[in-house]
């Protein structure tokens, strides 16, 4: 069931009011989001061993809104789908950051899924004791997103770091799902050459 509080169109309303001036807006926006943004949060600390000694999900979730409202006070998002790009992007920078700290410590390593739902993908992650070389191989994943093309980077971000569903996104860029399993595909395969296959390995 979709969450009425994370309803693009009750999200758009709220952008639209952080457009026109309203400064009450953004904090609507962070609310709406925010139970979302918990449970990314809780499901990425409890894949990290080694992050859970250096940030609880608290934690997490503080950094990665106190980096989504500094840049809400310098920008205006036009529409919710670049709100979900703009907070993907802050997941992603929070996420870099934690594995540059907890950098020696225990790791998890990014393997393949594939239980006949979606496409094979890098989005699982599964508990591994691992040497230094892992970490940069996390944080040169994270890295390349950004090197995606915008509508590949944007179906990679509300799948790894939103959760979202191929049909659900489909829904809300008003496309058809064989559109988004192409491009979820298509960036799987560019997230490859630009890391390597060792980010499907597993």
């Amino acid at each position: 069931m979709t969450d009425p509080a994370f309803d693009s169109v009750n999200l758009q309303k709220y952008i639209d009011r952080w457009r026109s001036g309203d400064r009450a807006a953004a904090d609507d926006l962070l609310r709406a989001t925010g139970s979302r943004l918990e449970k990314l949060a809780r499901r990425m600390t409890r894949a990290f061993p080694n992050v859970r000694g250096q940030a609880d999900t608290g934690d997490v979730l503080q950094n990665s809104l106190i980096r989504l409202l500094r840049t809400l006070l310098r920008l205006r998002p036009s529409t919710t789908r670049d709100y979900f790009n703009l907070a993907a992007v802050h997941i992603r920078r929070e996420l870099i950051d934690l594995a540059r700290r907890c950098k020696g410590k225990g790791w998890v390593t990014l393997a393949v899924q594939d239980d006949g739902d979606q496409p094979p993908g890098p989005y699982v992650v599964e508990p591994q004791t691992a040497v230094a070389e892992d970490f940069e191989l996390w944080v040169r994943f994270h890295q390349a997103v950004d090197e995606l093309p915008l509508e590949e980077r944007e179906v990679v971000g509300l799948v790894f770091y939103h959760g979202w569903t191929q049909v659900r996104i489909a829904e809300l860029f008003n496309v058809d799902e064989r559109t988004i399993r192409r491009r979820w595909s298509n960036a799987c395969e560019r997230l490859r050459g630009l890391v390597g296959d060792d980010v499907l390995a597993g």
